[in-house]
């Protein structure tokens, strides 16, 4: 179901749609999120309605047990939510805002999960080599980053972590984080190899827990479940 090439080629195209429309625009997210919908729709088939945001559909706000969320994509059945998946697209700064990245995530998927039966998903693209703006650049509308910044095992640690804990409402059902290599100018995109980049012990877990692949299949294992209670 999952084909990363397709997932590259959709990266690729919300990236453009970020360098024209800016960081605040709605339309940089359309492409990843029709493509991992239209994934979601393939794994669950025509009789499960798809909500998120493109020119035809809109995301579905999910009573949560704290307070109603709008959903990046929910995919559910006469109007109920089945699963909830969220996705980030960090396209620069990772490292200044990593710890608030991954405390949001828990309180997002706390917040649904604690509702019966809601699993949410939480998929994450990082760029390896990740430029860092600077209050000053930012102010002066300068494109040229103060430096660049490498994600490194140290960054991804507490997502091994949390992959590899005991279930509760704050770890997600299941976690993807696929790491990139992006030239700016082209918006070419490379999906990178964890065995390339990090320890092999730390690749292999990596793998084993974070990879998209192992997401999609999470995904689809859920499904089944669900077809067969």
């Amino acid at each position: 179901m999952y084909i990363e090439k397709d997932f590259i080629k959709a990266i690729s195209q919300s990236f453009k749609k970020y360098i024209e429309h800016g960081s605040r625009s709605t339309e940089k997210l359309k492409p990843i999120h029709n493509y991992v919908a239209q994934t979601l729709q393939k794994i669950f088939g025509d009789i499960y309605e798809l909500h998120f945001l493109s020119d035809e559909t809109t995301e579905m706000k999910v009573k949560g047990k704290y307070y109603d969320k709008n959903i990046d994509i929910t995919v559910a059945k006469d109007n109920r939510p089945i699963i909830c998946l969220g996705i980030k697209f960090v396209t620069s700064n990772y490292k200044q805002n990593a710890n608030n990245y991954f405390e949001n995530m828990m309180g997002e998927t706390a917040n649904i999960q604690s509702c019966k039966d809601l699993p949410y998903f939480q998929l994450i693209i990082l760029r390896h080599q990740t430029p860092y703006y600077s209050k000053t650049t930012q102010r002066t509308g300068t494109k040229e980053p103060a430096k660049i910044e490498i994600i490194k095992e140290h960054d991804l640690q507490k997502y091994i972590n949390l992959a590899y804990d005991t279930p509760h409402a704050h770890k997600p059902y299941a976690m993807g984080i696929l790491l990139i290599e992006l030239e700016e100018k082209t918006s070419k995109v490379e999906a990178l190899k964890p065995n390339l980049l990090f320890d092999k012990e730390f690749a292999k877990l990596f793998e084993s827990k974070l990879s998209v692949e192992n997401f999609f299949v999470e995904i689809e294992n859920y499904k089944n479940y669900i077809f067969n209670k």
